[in-house]
């Protein structure tokens, strides 16, 4: 279900499952994260890197190696918030496009 929703605010079923894992378990290495999800560990560095650009986890280097955090799930509301921020811009810009094309376009008058 959570996943399900995840995937709906735009995250990759990848993406959602590691983030729910993280969630569950807290700071855990890769190797750990690989095993708990059948996945091999080389192909969850690209999902661990799009999660920490989104701002939805964190890492800490440790003796060992690195450990992955997850951010509080609130920031998935700042993350909506940046997109519809962006989105109206978009729409202003398009708005204000779409006049200066209709100025140009004689033929339409």
């Amino acid at each position: 279900m959570f996943n399900e929703n995840l995937t709906q605010l735009g995250l990759s079923e990848k993406e959602a499952l590691l983030y729910l894992l993280l969630l569950r378990n807290g700071p855990s290495p890769v190797s750990l994260l690989a095993k708990r999800l059948g996945i091999k560990r080389v192909s969850l560095y690209p999902v661990l890197e799009a999660l920490e650009l989104r701002g939805l986890l964190a890492f800490e280097q440790t003796p060992i190696g690195r450990r992955y955090i997850p951010h509080d799930p609130a920031c998935l509301l700042d993350l909506l918030e940046e997109e519809s921020a962006k989105l109206k811009h978009r729409m202003s810009l398009a708005k204000k496009c779409v006049e200066e094309l209709h100025e140009l376009a004689v033929w339409m008058k």
